[in-house]
């Protein structure tokens, strides 16, 4: 099975960081790489959502933990067994199938009723008695039969299943005592014959392939068998229904969705060495080893927009990172091997996947063209942000060619939906674009809305107040930065909550009883906010 490669952008995504998943998907593909495939780390925002349904394009699903689960592995897919089977037909599955030791015991509705293991068969074949047999565990007359290779049969056995006991002929003391539910196996012709006419027995079974023509079925049935006396006894216990041996009660199973992480404490723990894996629906998806739990591929991931630890998924650390491309500062994800990085110091990480289009002669159709020239436009402002080039203005232009749009106009549409923030609640207006930072002994969030409406925001600065200072409190941060960009005149205010503030009177002047300041010019986060503050911390 062929797994899916990981394109993913950041926690709290904006559009540059969906639109470039999406379009660096659309160019691995072009390129041979089918299984790779674009997914979200959030819910879009308004922007986003604008600028996919703009042109066509289905949002990415969503995925919040990357870490390895027991659906990532090559389980086991041994076959299954009926609990009515012989215990002769299970024996022989499990003596040749590879890997797993147990056998799962399904039902009609392909659920799982229980399993059986070869320690469990042989366990039973060293313990129980001829004798035994009927009334301790359920053998199906059929079974019984088909178990000792019989040549022919003739009569019926009055029950489904035996019912009295299996006797060898030469232990009967007194056949008068033997019951239609018994069943008796001789090797002796003159034996089968007295017992055929004197007794009830339910049936009587002769070895060695003898022939049954002179023994009268009357109320009973009478077979021949090929094997010998000793093989056919030696027989008899394989011919137990599965059911009466199978586990049923405090089955151990894991959820295909289950975190090897968490499987391996189990296991460790237990006695067992395979474990049935199911689904959401309680279907057998496979079996599960101790090996599984050693040997086990790492997801495959592409980071695009980002290359942080904090920004990225849950269980990034467990995850194979294979590529990155990003626009923002090398910071602080690590490889366990040599790992393909593209970072250009551009408005936009879909600047650099266009030109990763145009190096690999690539098409570019117009959805992704579009796609690509709103992340361009969104990240940098249409321009107005410093961390904008020529590079970008250039790829947006031509971008803007392929998709058929004039870039004046439908920047005005995207930022009209993306500055509107009316109905949204405080932890609504937070949560729109915000990323963790780690300035030195600081541990921030910084938050950034574009607004046209910048006189709205400001209205409700005590709640969002409260509100940062909440979020401070629970994510045992240092510090909270909500950035108000004012697309209009091309400044932010700097609204700040927690400890950390102190970092912000070094890096812009703020002074110690305030906790806001506005920064005229100030547009970008990633330019003009962060360098700041590192260097603040240092």
């Amino acid at each position: 099975m062929q797994r899916p490669v990981y394109i993913l952008g950041h926690k709290n995504p904006d559009t540059d960081s969906i639109c470039s998943a999406i379009a660096y998907a659309e160019l691995k593909q072009q390129l041979g790489f089918q299984n790779v495939k674009p997914f979200r780390l959030g819910n879009v925002n308004h922007e986003t959502e604008f600028v996919l349904n703009y042109f066509g394009v289905e949002v990415p699903e969503l995925v919040t933990d990357i870490s390895p689960s027991l659906r990532d592995l090559d389980l086991y897919t041994p076959e299954s067994i009926e609990k009515d089977a012989p215990l002769k037909a299970a024996w022989a599955v499990l003596s040749s199938q590879k890997g797993s030791r147990i056998l799962p015991v399904m039902g009609e509705d392909n659920k799982l009723e229980g399993i059986i293991s070869i320690g469990d068969i042989t366990n039973l074949f060293m313990k129980v008695a001829d004798e035994d047999l009927g009334s301790n565990y359920e053998v199906l007359f059929k079974n019984l039969i088909k178990t000792l290779d019989f040549l022919k049969i003739e009569g019926t056995y009055p029950y489904e299943k035996i019912e009295g006991a299996i006797y060898i002929g030469s232990t009967i003391e007194d056949i008068s005592t033997l019951t239609e539910k018994d069943v008796v196996i001789t090797n002796d012709l003159d034996t089968a014959k007295k017992i055929s006419k004197k007794s009830q027995c339910g049936c009587l079974i002769l070895t060695n392939s003898q022939p049954i023509d002179d023994l009268k079925p009357g109320k009973h049935a009478v077979a021949s068998v090929k094997s010998s006396l000793f093989k056919t006894i030696g027989l008899l216990n394989q011919s137990i229904s599965v059911g009466s041996l199978m586990k049923k009660d405090n089955i151990l199973t894991f959820s295909a969705d289950s975190f090897i992480d968490d499987v391996i404490d189990v296991v460790q723990s237990s006695s067992y060495r395979n474990f049935p894996v199911v689904d959401r629906n309680g279907d057998l998806v496979g079996i599960i080893s101790r090996r599984h739990l050693i040997e086990y591929n790492k997801k495959k991931v592409i980071l695009v927009d980002h290359n942080e630890r904090s920004q990225s998924i849950f269980g990034i650390e467990q995850a194979e990172i294979i590529e990155i491309i990003d626009h923002h500062r090398v910071a602080d994800v690590q490889t366990d091997s040599p790992v393909f990085i593209r970072a250009e110091p551009l408005g936009s990480t879909a600047t650099i996947i266009y030109k990763m289009f145009i190096e690999a002669k690539a098409a570019i159709n117009r959805k992704i063209a579009g796609l690509l020239l709103s992340a361009i436009l969104s990240d940098t402002l249409k321009f107005l942000s410093p961390t904008s080039t020529e590079d970008d203005k250039m790829a947006a232009h031509k971008l803007a060619t392929i998709a058929e749009v004039d870039i004046d106009k439908y920047s005005r549409e995207m930022f009209a939906v993306s500055t509107s923030l009316q109905g949204y609640t405080p932890e609504q207006i937070l949560a729109i674009d915000r990323k963790q930072f780690t300035f030195g002994k600081y541990v921030a969030y910084i938050a950034q809305v574009n607004t046209l409406d910048f006189r709205s925001i400001v209205n409700i600065e005590q709640e969002l107040v409260t509100s940062m200072e909440k979020l401070v409190d629970e994510n045992y941060c240092d510090l909270f930065i909500l950035m108000i960009t004012d697309i209009a005149e091309g400044g932010t205010e700097l609204l700040t909550a927690g400890r950390g503030r102190e970092l912000l009177f070094k890096a812009f002047g703020m002074k110690h009883d305030e906790n806001a300041i506005f920064l005229p010019g100030v547009v970008s986060r990633k330019k003009q906010i962060v360098p700041k503050l590192t260097i603040a911390a240092q």
